[in-house]
């Protein structure tokens, strides 16, 4: 009978063990979780940590890939350039053509070999000498072109303005107003016997239109001071040879040897 006990109570145990499995797996399965094992080689204390895993980038992802920017260097000032300098060439310097003082067009020649009557209209070489001298007293300005026109005879109609009573020819261009327009660009300086330079040139001028016989050159010698004693004598002024106030005054007013 102990044997009998002995086998009932192991087939009981067994029962009561199998009933136990099933009832933990029920619950298990119910509870939707799954048993965890422990080896029976495993120390109950020992943890095993998985390394983790590199995240890697997602070959067809469109993100933008993020930029560093360093830290801006310390500023430095520029270095000023110099500025550009363009080099022009300077002009080659030209020399003028010499011209004489007066002139507006055209060459002035206003020593004659004689100094001709002139009348409106007329075309002659003397017509520039004549254009010149008006230009000289300021009477322009003319076009010095040898043509007596109207520019020219405006010109002197301003200069028979300035007479006392009318033009006895008006237009007329004779010994008188020849030795006037000459005469206007003298200074008032005394010239005698040794006299140079430009003031004698003009009146060596003035004493060829008005009718003298002399070489005009710059130089006041025995030749101009004869001529210069016969313009004196013919205007009663005396006939010491000396250009002073009183025959510098008949000479600006035109007057003649005769």
């Amino acid at each position: 009978m102990a044997g009998v006990r002995n086998g009932h109570g192991r087939r009981s145990g067994f029962t009561s063990a199998a009933a136990a499995l099933v009832l933990g797996l029920t619950l298990t399965a119910c509870s939707g979780t799954t048993p965890q094992t422990t080896s029976a080689v495993e120390s109950p204390t020992a943890t095993t940590t998985a390394a983790p895993i590199a995240e890697t980038a997602d070959p067809g992802s469109t993100a933008p890939i993020p930029t560093v920017t360093a830290d801006p260097l310390t500023p430095t000032k520029p270095t000023p350039s110099a500025p550009a300098t363009t080099t022009t060439a300077a002009p080659t310097p030209t020399t003028p053509e010499p011209t004489d003082p007066g002139s507006v067009a055209g060459s002035c020649e206003r020593t004659l070999p004689a100094y001709p009557v002139l009348e409106p209209g007329t075309k002659d070489p003397a017509v520039r000498a004549l254009q010149c001298f008006l230009n000289d007293a300021d009477y322009g300005p003319l076009e010095v072109d040898g043509v007596y026109g109207p520019a020219t005879r405006a010109a002197v109609r301003k200069v028979e303005a300035g007479f006392e009573g009318p033009a006895p020819k008006p237009g007329r261009i004779d010994a008188g107003m020849w030795v006037l327009l000459i005469s206007r660009s003298l200074g008032d300086d005394t010239l005698k016997a040794g006299s140079k330079g430009a003031d004698v040139v003009t009146l060596q001028r003035a004493l060829r239109a008005a009718g003298g016989t002399i070489t005009v050159d710059g130089e006041f010698g025995a030749e101009t001071k004869k001529v210069v004693q016969r313009f004196q004598q013919a205007n009663r002024v005396g006939d010491d040879g000396v250009v002073g106030d009183e025959t510098l005054f008949l000479l600006k007013m035109g007057a003649t040897i005769g």
